[in-house]
């Protein structure tokens, strides 16, 4: 039978979204409606797309053959559509995803260029811990991660590195003594988890035998929450270094170790390789790339 392309759109969403209710909503259609349509694809190809695996629904072999080649027609199409509304100019909506700390506090200010220089481009902004899952569902278009992420049809971008400082208010290093890393052993400490392997760019950055074994661990799940606690002296931090600039010049916060050399991280860029081709991406890309770790700290 021919495939009807208001079918396959449908399939698609519900393969995306691995739901038929999540495919409702962002077709704007009732969830019978995309079931009704699914439904009839499977009928006319004679072919089971989808089945419930453990209460979650799941592509078959078949579904995963359609869904490639649904990304591909669909993707191009996205291009078409691009060369023929925009004339050879950037233009469109990208839904751009970053990590909670870098995109709320420097990301949105470093982008006021991009967005002067590109009035046809629209950016929406997500930030959250989570971003690959929601890029491959295509609930993101592009996404900034310092996470090395490996998946198949992802085009990935190395951007700056970014360097690390523990910090603590001055008052607290005067208190406790700090000199050296094996002081951190009877300090309270900051992190992220209990286990502290938010801290492991600086605990592997140490000589085995310089390692400091933490007694007492506060946990936080916030990089800012971190930040102002260890300003009211509850403990040590380990964030990095472009969040607490305004801090540390400020004196409200100090770097506790200046001389060690912390291991580092890398910002990457993340998209499927099917949309990199559009303009807009690639003027996002563009601009991107030209970010310097030494323009963070002086935003």
């Amino acid at each position: 039978m021919p495939l009807d392309l208001y079918q396959l759109r449908t399939f698609f969403a519900v393969a995306q979204t691995l739901s038929y209710t999540g495919a409702a909503r962002r077709l704007y259609v009732t969830q019978p409606a995309v079931s009704h349509a699914v439904a009839k694809l499977e009928r006319g190809l004679k072919e089971e797309l989808l089945r419930k695996e453990g209460g979650a629904l799941a592509l078959t072999e078949a579904g995963k053959i359609l869904y490639r080649s649904c990304e591909t027609v669909f993707y191009e199409l996205e291009r078409a559509e691009e060369r023929l509304a925009a004339a050879g100019r950037a233009a469109g909506v990208i839904r751009l995803g970053a990590t909670v700390e870098f995109g709320t506090t420097l990301l949105v200010k470093y982008l006021k260029g991009f967005i002067n220089r590109n009035p046809d481009v629209h950016l929406d902004f997500q930030f959250r811990h989570e971003l690959l899952a929601p890029l491959l569902r295509d609930e993101l278009d592009v996404i900034i991660d310092c996470r090395s992420h490996k998946a198949e049809g992802l085009e990935k971008t190395p951007l700056f590195r970014e360097d690390y400082a523990v910090i603590a208010s001055p008052e607290f290093v005067r208190a406790r003594r700090l000199r050296q890393p094996r002081d951190l052993a009877a300090c309270p400490v900051l992190s992220m988890d209990k286990a502290c392997l938010w801290w492991g760019n600086f605990l592997n950055a140490l000589p085995a035998a310089e390692r400091p074994d933490f007694a007492s661990v506060t946990e936080m799940n916030h990089i800012r929450a971190i930040i102002n606690a260890a300003m009211e002296g509850l403990g040590v931090g380990f964030v990095p270094r472009y969040c607490v600039m305004k801090e540390l010049k400020a004196r409200t916060l100090v770097n506790v170790f200046p001389q060690l050399k912390l291991l580092e991280d890398n910002f990457y860029v993340y998209q499927k390789a099917g949309r990199a081709g559009l303009e807009r991406h690639r003027a996002l890309l563009a601009y991107l790339k030209q970010i310097k770790a030494s323009q963070l700290e002086r935003a």
